[in-house]
């Protein structure tokens, strides 16, 4: 077994399961300094190092300076991970099937466990920090899964072992409960082991995802110090998994991680051009309040002291050997005069143009909408097009929202499968489903109804539903029955109608336009 630093007290170095509490609780603290900066940046409260403020300034200026830095942050972060999770709409859950009629007890499942609310926090975090994670769980019905935080998971890469870190402050214990699946030969998961490992302490070992104050310093601050897991936990009790049956029939552990697929959130491969877009507004800054006005110097041979003939000791203001006090001489104001000594001259500098500052940040823009994939009118509000040319600049944040969503589907049906079974739907093991997304950009209703007036001759009703309105199954059997409903009722209308034409001996059949014939029934 590979060497791993043992969190677990006592524990033998062949300990599977101090193994993986050890390594996976290790790999969670590792990422937490990782965390902290794309929290930091999404916030907008990234600061430009201190390395930047010019040696030797005045403590005036160092409060501007200050001041800079904290104004400096340009949060594009943002932007581009709400440009992506915003998209991710899922909006019901299916079952697919041979069937014709196809039940509604997945979508219902869906709606129980309030997945529409859920999916979009998980799908959050994968674009924030690059995972996301859920929970299912035995013991609430029928809302069985739980959204887990990133700041608090961390799952094998094979999937079948997993930790979560909890903090009780009541009762000063920490733990880290670990989930790991045993297969048998052929890759069924035969049990799942459960355990949980705790300590006494005052405080925790993780950084708390809520916790502001201390993320924005762990990245701000090169000082800060880096968390450590202590190691002298304890094993609580052993492991049974009793309560995990429902994993097992499916072949799982019940904590899921969905991905991004390089385990990386949106902008973290971009932080070096968002750090740079953050020096050059800072730089701009300086520029602009340091040197918006005229530096001015005197050239040439200053005297320091009054001598005979100058007007101030003519006038008897001065005495001859006084200091020359220039701060009084060259004070600024309307209609002021300044009497220069003979020979010497005012210097004054030029004002400096920002323009290749602003140029610069915008192609960092530009850059950074490339690498991203992001239309660069999303993060910049003048661009100018064609709609075809938007279209096409959109394609690539179409791919890449589809993509999240492809992986994303994997992770809400194994948790809604193992929710059903848990449910007590032992047949969901063996079915199939897919998540129900509503469209990535929106069309408007126009479209969508010609759209499906298009293919009415070609495609049946509940497919056109399913594929053009993107509706759940539970809406498409509420707009079936309420098609049956209508046709119902219009026959009955119709009937009605014909009943009561024949009681009155007239048939309305024969009536036609203006040359309306009566025709006796009986006849």
């Amino acid at each position: 077994m590979a060497d791993f630093n043992n969190i677990i007290s006592g524990a033998a170095d062949d300990d599977m399961d101090a193994y993986w509490i050890s390594v996976l609780a290790q790999r969670l603290v590792d990422r937490i300094p990782q965390l902290c900066k794309l929290r930091t940046f999404y916030d907008g409260q990234e600061i430009i190092p201190t390395s930047m403020i010019p040696d030797g300034t005045s403590d005036n200026s160092t409060v501007i300076y200050e001041r800079f830095r904290e104004m400096g942050a340009v949060n594009y972060a943002r932007i581009i991970v709400n440009s992506i999770s915003s998209r991710q709409k899922p909006i019901g859950f299916r079952m697919v099937g041979e069937n014709s009629a196809r039940n509604t007890d997945a979508d219902t499942a869906w709606f129980d466990n309030r997945m529409d609310l859920k999916a979009r926090q998980m799908m959050h975090d994968v674009a924030l920090y690059g995972s996301g994670y859920l929970m299912v769980t035995d013991s609430i019905a029928p809302n069985r899964v739980d959204v887990l935080s990133p700041w608090t998971t961390a799952v094998s890469d094979d999937g079948d072992s997993a930790v979560i870190y909890s903090y009780d402050a009541f009762n000063g214990v920490e733990q880290f409960s670990l989930y790991r699946a045993e297969r048998d030969d052929d890759g069924t998961v035969s049990n799942i082991q459960v355990r949980h490992a705790t300590r006494a302490t005052n405080g925790r070992s993780i950084m708390s995802e809520s916790d502001s104050t201390e993320i924005y310093k762990l990245c701000n601050d090169p000082q800060a110090t880096i968390p450590t897991i202590p190691t002298d936990f304890s094993w609580d009790s052993e492991g049974d998994g009793k309560d995990t049956d429902f994993a097992k029939n499916c072949n799982s552990i019940p904590v899921v991680r969905v991905g991004s697929g390089d385990g990386m959130g949106q902008f973290e491969p971009h932080l070096r051009i968002l750090m740079s877009l953050d020096q050059e507004r800072f730089d701009r800054f300086c520029v602009q309040v340091m040197q918006a006005f005229r530096q001015r110097a005197v050239k040439g041979k200053i005297p320091t002291v009054y001598v005979d003939g100058d007007p101030e000791v003519v006038a008897g203001t001065k005495k001859v050997g006084d200091h020359i006090d220039y701060s009084d001489t060259f004070s600024l104001g309307p209609g002021m005069l300044w009497t220069l000594p003979e020979g010497a001259e005012i210097w004054e500098s030029a004002v400096t143009d920002i323009t290749p500052w602003v140029t610069a940040a915008t192609n960092d823009v530009k850059q950074l909408a490339a690498a991203t994939g992001l239309p660069l009118d999303i993060l910049s509000p003048d661009v100018q097009g064609s709609a075809s040319g938007a279209d096409l600049k959109r394609e690539g944040l179409i791919f890449n929202v589809t993509d999240l969503n492809a992986r994303a589907n994997d992770g809400f049906v194994l948790a809604m499968r193992m929710a059903m079974v848990a449910n007590g739907d032992s047949s969901a093991v063996d079915q199939r489903f897919e998540t129900v997304w509503a469209p990535i950009m929106h069309d408007s209703d126009l479209n969508t109804a010609q759209a499906a007036n298009y293919v009415q001759e070609i495609l049946p009703a509940k497919t056109i539903m399913r594929k053009y309105l993107h509706m759940t199954e539970t809406e498409i059997a509420e707009a079936m029955q309420d098609m049956n409903d209508a046709s119902f009722t219009a026959q009955v209308t119709t009937n009605q109608a014909q009943a009561e034409s024949q009681s009155t001996g007239f048939d309305e059949s024969a009536s036609t336009g203006d040359n309306a014939v009566l025709v006796d029934v009986e006849e």
